[in-house]
C-alpha cells in the first residue's frame, strides 16, 4: 500500500478541565476515523491550555497521574478505531516537564516519543508586552534529538513518522534531521498566537511558510495542526493543513475550532519527488562547516 487517509485534529480553546478536553479529542479522533483516516495529528499541548504565555501555578497541568490517565484514553480509543494518533503533550519527569509528541500506533501502543528541541522566549515577562512567551520557564529542552518512529497502519501501509512542536519548524536544521533519520511523513504541532500589534493573516503566512517550506526542501508529506481561536484572550493562528512533498497544501481548516482537516498521502509521489532531487545522497556535509567559511572569507581578505 503506497496511499492512505491522513487528518489534522484541529482544536480550538482548551476546555475547562483535562476530563473535558480529552473527551473532544477521542469524538475528533472518532470522526476521523470514520472518515477513512488512518493517521491522525493534534495541536501543541493538545491536552491543556497554553500555560506558558503567563505566570502561573501549573500543578493542574503538570500532574503525572493525570496527565498518564489522560493519554491512556487516547491510546484505548486509537485501539477502538485503529487510528494511529501524534499527540503533543506536557511530559512531567523527574528531570523537570517536557513539550512533547507521543506516536501511538493503531495497536494503541506508544511507539516513541520526540520532546521539543528548541524552546522559545525567555523566563520572565516583558512588562511592555501583552504576550510574552515563557516556555523557557516552564519546559526543559528536548534530549532525544530528531527521531523517527515506524508505523503501520491499519490498511496495511508503513512509513516513519518524525516530529516538530511549534518552535522548531523555525529551524531548517529541524527537518533536515528528520530527513536523515529516516522520516517519511512529518507531523508538526503548533500553538502560535497573534503576537503583541500582530495580525492574525501575517502569523498564519509566517507559519504557512515555514511548514510548507520544510516539506518542500526535503520532500515530505506534512501535517500541520494547531489550535484555534481565542483561549484566556490569546487568538490563536488555527489553519491547520496538510501539504505534499512538493509543498502544496492539499488540504486546509476551515474554521476556528474543533475541525477534522482529511488528505489522501500518496507515499508514491513521494518517492519521484525524493528521487528527482536525491538529497541524501547529494547533500556535502564537509562543505557546510563553519571553519570552511571563515577559511574563505580569510583568503578573500588576503
Amino acid at each position: 500500500m503506497t496511499t492512505f487517509k491522513a487528518a489534522a485534529l484541529q482544536m480550538g480553546p482548551a476546555s475547562a478541565t483535562l476530563d473535558e478536553t480529552v473527551g473532544r479529542i477521542l469524538s475528533l479522533m472518532g470522526a476521523a476515523a470514520e472518515q477513512g483516516a488512518e493517521i491522525a495529528v493534534l495541536p501543541e499541548l493538545a491536552l491543556s491550555p497554553y500555560f506558558a504565555a503567563k505566570v502561573q501555578d501549573i500543578s493542574e497541568w503538570d500532574d503525572v497521574r493525570s496527565v498518564t490517565a489522560a493519554m491512556g484514553r487516547i491510546g484505548q480509543k486509537a485501539r477502538e478505531t485503529e487510528l494511529a494518533i501524534v499527540v503533543s503533550h506536557q511530559e512531567p519527569t523527574k528531570n523537570g516537564l517536557y513539550n512533547s509528541m507521543s506516536f501511538i500506533g493503531p495497536d494503541g501502543a506508544t511507539k516513541g516519543v520526540f520532546r521539543k528541541v528548541h524552546i522559545p522566549g525567555q523566563l520572565d515577562p516583558d512588562p511592555e508586552k501583552e504576550i510574552t512567551i515563557l516556555e523557557k520557564r516552564y519546559f526543559q529542552p528536548g534530549d532525544l534529538g530528531f527521531p523517527a518512529y515506524p508505523l503501520e497502519l491499519r490498511g496495511g501501509a508503513r512509513c516513519a513518522a518524525g516530529g516538530l512542536i511549534c518552535y522548531d519548524r523555525r529551524f531548517p536544521e529541524s527537518w533536515r534531521s528528520l530527513l536523515l533519520n529516516g522520516a517519511e511523513l512529518f507531523c508538526c504541532s503548533y500553538n502560535t498566537p497573534v503576537m503583541n500589534g500582530g495580525t492574525l493573516e501575517a502569523a498564519r503566512y509566517a507559519s504557512q511558510l515555514a511548514i510548507t517550506g520544510g516539506a518542500y526542501s526535503n520532500a515530505t508529506w506534512t501535517i500541520a495542526c494547531g489550535k484555534a481561536g481565542e483561549e484566556n484572550g490569546t487568538t490563536f493562528i488555527g489553519a491547520s493543513f496538510i501539504c505534499g512533498p512538493d509543498g502544496v497544501i492539499v488540504a486546509q481548516a476551515a474554521t476556528m475550532g474543533d475541525e477534522v482537516v482529511l488528505a489522501e498521502v500518496d507515499m508514491a509521489q513521494q518517492t519521484k519527488i525524493r528521487d528527482r532531487w536525491a538529497f541524501i545522497e547529494n547533500r556535502m556535509p564537509g562543505s557546510y562547516r563553519l571553519d570552511r567559511v571563515a577559511a574563505t572569507e580569510t583568503r578573500g581578505a588576503a
